[in-house]
């Protein structure tokens, strides 16, 4: 498997993995509309901010060399990551989704990890502010809230349960960020 930046045209095959997964995790589906609005608001930057993780390690074996590079195969899954200010701290929280398919084959542990880095690097652009104000800046990940892969996943991320009001078949989990 391979992670890379999100790209114009992969919208239809995010649509699809979400709408899977949504089914098998009992949360709310989204359209190629939601996608789109989500993806045009300005401060998400969905080029630096989004990552989908591919199956071309699979795929695409060019003889005994291993995979043919420039060939991609198709996605699996993604993770967005987003910004935001509450009243007493920064967050980056991560939500996506694998393949249902794909799951328990370490893809949604390399996007969380891939979320988790581009947290880390944006978080150096507020640290100065949330020092200066004493705020703590999270890294947080929106999970499904009755799969056992994502709990063991969040554990392996040292990510706590948080006690908050999700979105219905979701569960947030949080670590501090320390630079």
């Amino acid at each position: 498997m391979r992670i890379r930046n999100y790209r114009l045209g992969d919208i239809p095959s995010l649509v699809y993995i979400q709408q899977a997964a949504a089914r098998v995790d009992g949360t709310q589906p989204l359209s190629e509309r939601d996608f789109e609005e989500w993806f045009a608001r300005p401060e998400l930057e969905p080029e630096h901010n989004v990552f989908v993780i591919t199956d071309d390690d699979e795929a695409n074996e060019w003889g005994q060399a291993g995979t043919l590079e420039g060939v991609e195969g198709e996605i699996v899954g993604y993770t967005v990551v987003q910004f935001r200010r509450s009243e007493h701290a920064y967050h980056f929280l991560c939500e996506g989704a694998v393949h249902p398919l794909h799951r328990g084959r370490s893809a949604g542990w390399s996007l969380l990890i891939s979320a988790l880095n581009r947290a880390r690097i944006s978080a150096l652009e507020v640290a100065f502010e949330a020092e200066q104000q004493g705020y703590p800046i999270y890294f947080e990940a929106l999970l499904p809230a009755y799969d056992v892969i994502a709990e063991n996943l969040a554990a392996k991320c040292e990510l706590a349960a948080i006690d908050e009001r999700t979105p219905q078949g979701t569960r947030l989990y949080r670590r501090e960020l320390e630079l």
